[in-house]
């Protein structure tokens, strides 16, 4: 494996001591010649053509959004919330219970047949469109091994566009447990990495401190201070930043609370240094993987934002992709 080169896709939100192993793994253990990381998000904007955009990235289990602007992942706007598409069918197949479902048998959590049926049944069927109501009928075929198949008709109604629902109303999700939001946390120092994030820290202080200081050698300020005169150049440096000092230090969360979707990919893009780069999120707003493919989920969400955005902020035009290049979302990030 020596004359081949690997591409590892690591998460938006990582722990860099299981990168380091990963990459320990690769280069030693398994030889290849080089290794070049690549955040998923990142891979994804690469593979939709964008040069900056939100990502959300909606599968199975968990739901991440973060901005990217030029292949940079920003880490303060880095949120991942353990909801899914596998959530949806699940408050889907809760809700057709409530309405005699006929395949009393149903039993997705141990049989893979069944939680495939509900997984056809929820792509089929559900929908984010207001447009479309009153009750439509809906047949499938229950198909198990040495049992002869049995064809079911349902009538299903609001259940189509409650259950997607649930991604922005997340009390609605209670029924599939208790849920987490994780943000990118601060790394540790690692002794064996000698350019992990407390070395770069260190070396930006000395290096603002040189440029800050005056440079007449009569002036008292510019010879050694104290122990604290390193923190107040850091102050002094992230003050002039705009937009930084306004940035929240961390997302608005009650306890008990889940962020919906869209509250999360708001708080998210509120998080970005400047306006200038929170009207380009908000210009540009990229869905990838498997969970959230349902017709009118651009729309909504458009809608959604119009009644949230401040108004200094507001775009020209806002592009929520779903299908980028017409290609499924579930790769985007594997092209890229």
């Amino acid at each position: 494996l020596k004359h081949y080169r690997a591409v590892l896709i690591v998460p938006d939100i990582y722990n860099r001591h299981y990168l380091r192993e990963l990459m320990t793994l690769l280069l030693n253990k398994m030889g290849f010649g080089s290794c070049f990381v690549l955040q998923d998000h990142v891979a994804a904007t690469f593979g939709a053509g964008l040069p900056c955009a939100c990502v959300i990235d909606c599968g199975h289990q968990k739901t991440s959004v973060s901005c990217v602007e030029d292949g940079i992942s920003h880490p303060a706007t880095r949120v991942r919330i353990g909801y899914g598409g596998g959530d949806i069918t699940q408050s889907l197949h809760w809700l057709l219970q409530k309405c005699s479902f006929p395949y009393k048998g149903c039993d997705p959590m141990n049989n893979p047949l069944d939680a495939q049926l509900l997984q056809n049944i929820k792509h089929d069927s559900c929908h984010i469109n207001l447009d479309v109501c009153g009750s439509t009928e809906y047949q499938f075929l229950i198909q198990q091994p040495k049992r002869t198949c049995i064809s079911y008709t349902i009538q299903m109604a609001d259940e189509r566009l409650i259950a997607p629902l649930s991604f922005f109303f997340p009390e609605l999700m209670k029924v599939t447990g208790i849920k987490s939001v994780v943000t990118q946390e601060r790394s540790t120092g690692d002794p064996q990495d000698p350019h992990d994030a407390d070395y770069l820290r260190d070396t930006s202080r000395r290096g603002a401190k040189e440029v800050l200081e005056p440079t007449p050698e009569g002036n008292p300020e510019s010879g050694g201070g104290g122990g604290g005169e390193e923190d107040i150049v850091v102050d002094a440096m992230l003050e002039s930043q705009p937009g930084v000092a306004s940035q929240p230090s961390e997302f608005v969360l009650s306890p008990g609370q889940l962020l919906g979707l869209d509250q999360a990919i708001l708080q998210s893009i509120d998080r970005c240094g400047s306006d200038d780069l929170k009207r380009k999120m908000y210009s540009s707003i990229l869905i990838v993987g498997g969970g959230m493919k349902f017709q009118g989920i651009s729309t909504w969400l458009q809608n959604r934002f119009a009644l949230q955005i401040p108004y200094m902020l507001r775009s020209e035009q806002m592009d929520i992709v779903t299908a980028p290049k017409e290609m499924d979302p579930q790769i985007t990030s594997w092209i890229g």
